[in-house]
């Protein structure tokens, strides 16, 4: 990688090595069905899947030379060469027994009654070896290694969840609707007397337009009011969180005058033997509408939802000498609604339809005990489910004067940094400093408004169709990797998208008043790249998710006796986006993800 100095990609891919991983997988379902009695049907399943994985990760030394004198080495990728080997088995095994009952009495009462049991059992091991040092870097196996840099471990997990539930549906001439659910849940993750859970649910819904006093109104073909709520538990917090686990590891020892390794044991997380189920309780009502013959079809809902029971790492006293373990003592709460609209019609020839879908929905943190957990992506009492927490910034330090009559995060902070407002101190007011006294919640982290919809097009033989969707509201943060120049230890690019747009010492006034990012340096990363304000954008986007056209080929009399019918037909998906992301981002990849593509598609479908 010749006058490179930073880490290439190309260079990586090149040169960099393979990181291999190849999945295995044995799917079954064998299904044993038997009526005894009419109207009665049992059921027996039994679905085993097996996972063989295997994974290789060679990461091989990648030198980058100086320009003018390729035999000088700049900067390495990695120290030295290295292979991780794992392999990883396991087994899911399902087993179900329903039995199901249905039955009309006098031609008006229509039962339906279900009894289930269900077993899941999962078991994973794993092996895993390494080495370092290969002289050979062209052959990726593990005895081509330094033996004094080789290394392995192992782990195996298991957990089984058991469950008895039942349901009652019941509706009466088709127009009044009833159905009671119930599961009993037990998992292996919790204690024996902790470890099972009730969780029933109900629902009802009324078919208004089957009523007497409906029937005159031509314009609506269908009208059902429906309501329902519910329990749901989780049981997925980790396995056996309740019990003294002991941890591993290795440690050095004098003895005998001489160094010597040792496994050592011991308990780091104070259990917790009543820690229980996650419950979310959850209330929806909702209306669904056609008008018009069905051409025109409406569906709308409203939910709340309450989540108890989540698990928070609560305090406790540090002479103890644990770490704070995981307890039942959290609360969240969700609002939300949805809406969907379809119209359909065929006039002729020609015939076209489209439909559209919206929600919404926020999440905010009811109780959590006292606690907050205050990280880039914060939970506090009050506020939002992940929302952002940080500074606010006040713009960009334009001269000396700025930077020291205006509160700073430290001695480092110059002109071309960015300046942040003073909101609070240790005494609850401005203490002319910046320092997490003034970090602030600055607006949720998760998508809002949203939305989807199809627009399809018919003429003859010929169809159009299209798909799209995207998210009305949401505040996206521009990563580090992004925006931060020289990340690799004070050597390596400036990204792209901020070329020309920061502060600089060669720039003029009016430049640097509308400079959109920071000056270029190192030694002030840390007030510069710190959550704040300055980095959240509009992450609302608009994508063009698929267009397909397609035409059916009429067939012969002497090939329709063996096909139905050809369409051939072109289909581009990923076309457009509209977004305020930076050139070259996606709102719906991560910043070291790759990208969502466009990819372009022919073919033809054969009926026979």
């Amino acid at each position: 990688a010749l006058g490179k100095d930073g880490s290439n990609i190309l260079a990586e891919v090149n040169d960099g090595g393979v990181n291999e991983k190849i999945y295995n997988q044995l799917v079954g379902r064998f299904v044993l069905d038997f009526k005894p009695l009419e109207g009665l049907s049992l059921k027996a399943v039994l679905a085993p899947t097996l996972n063989f994985n295997k994974f290789k990760a060679f990461a091989k030394v990648v030198e980058y030379t100086d320009k003018n004198d390729p035999s000088r080495v700049l900067y390495t990728s990695r120290p030295k060469t290295t292979l991780n080997e794992t392999r990883a088995d396991g087994t899911v095994f399902n087993g179900q027994f329903l039995a199901n009952y249905k039955k009309t009495f006098a031609k008006v009462h229509n039962l339906d009654f279900l009894l289930g049991y269900e077993e899941n059992t999962i078991k994973s091991e794993a092996l895993k070896a390494s080495r370092e040092g290969f002289l050979i870097t062209e052959f990726p196996y593990l005895d081509l290694g330094a033996e004094d840099l080789r290394d392995n471990s192992g782990s195996a997990s298991e957990s089984a969840l058991r469950s008895y539930f039942g349901r009652i549906n019941y509706n009466y001439k088709n127009k009044y609707y009833l159905q009671a659910n119930a599961r009993y849940d037990g998992s292996s993750r919790f204690h024996k007397d902790s470890r099972w859970a009730f969780f029933p649910s109900f629902s009802a819904g009324w078919i208004i337009s089957e009523e007497k006093f409906m029937k005159n109104i031509s314009f609506m073909s269908y009208l059902k009011l429906r309501g329902s709520w519910g329990q749901v538990g989780n049981e997925r917090i980790g396995d056996y969180p309740y019990q003294a686990a002991i941890t591993h590891n290795d440690a050095l020892f004098w003895q005998n005058g001489e160094i010597v390794s040792s496994k050592t044991g011991a308990q780091t997380i104070y259990a917790i033997r009543d820690i229980t189920w996650e419950t979310t309780e959850s209330y929806d009502i909702g209306v669904d509408m056609m008008f018009f013959n069905e051409r025109l079809k409406l569906t709308a809902d409203y939910y709340k939802k309450r989540t108890k029971n989540i698990l928070l790492k609560l305090d406790i006293p540090s002479y103890l000498g644990y770490a704070n373990p995981n307890q039942n003592a959290g609360e969240i709460s969700t609002k939300g609604w949805e809406l969907e609209a379809s119209w359909r019609e065929q006039i002729g020839d020609f015939k076209y339809s489209f439909s559209f879908n919206i929600s919404d929905a926020k999440t905010v943190i009811d109780d959590l005990k006292g606690t907050q957990q205050k990280g880039n992506l914060a939970k506090i009492e009050g506020g939002e489910f992940d929302e952002w927490y940080g500074y606010r910034a006040k713009g960009i330090y334009q001269n000396q004067q700025q930077v020291d009559n205006l509160p700073k995060m430290n001695s480092s902070v110059q002109i071309g940094d960015i300046c942040y407002e003073d909101i609070s101190g240790p005494d609850g007011v401005p203490d002319g400093i910046i320092s997490d006294y003034d970090k602030v919640l600055l607006g949720g982290s998760l998508p809002r408004y949203t939305y989807g919809g199809n627009i399809s097009l018919g003429y003859k033989d010929l169809d159009i169709s299209l798909a799209f969707q995207g998210v009305g509201k949401m505040k996206s943060r521009l990563s580090n990797v992004q925006v931060q120049p020289f990340m690799e230890s004070g050597i390596g690019n400036v990204p792209k998208i901020i070329d020309g747009k920061f502060w600089s010492r060669n720039n003029s006034v009016e430049q640097n008043m509308a400079a959109r990012y920071p000056r270029l340096s190192t030694s002030s990363a840390t007030n510069n790249y710190t959550m704040s304000d300055f980095w959240l954008i509009d992450g609302s986007y608009f994508r063009l998710k698929n267009i397909t056209v397609g035409y059916r080929i009429p067939v012969g009399r002497m090939l329709s006796q063996y096909i139905k019918n050809i369409r051939a037909y072109v289909s581009i998906n990923d076309l457009l986006s509209i977004n305020k992301y930076p050139k070259g981002w996606d709102p719906e990849s991560s910043a070291t993800g790759y990208p969502i593509v466009t990819t372009f598609m022919g073919g033809f479908n054969l009926n026979f």
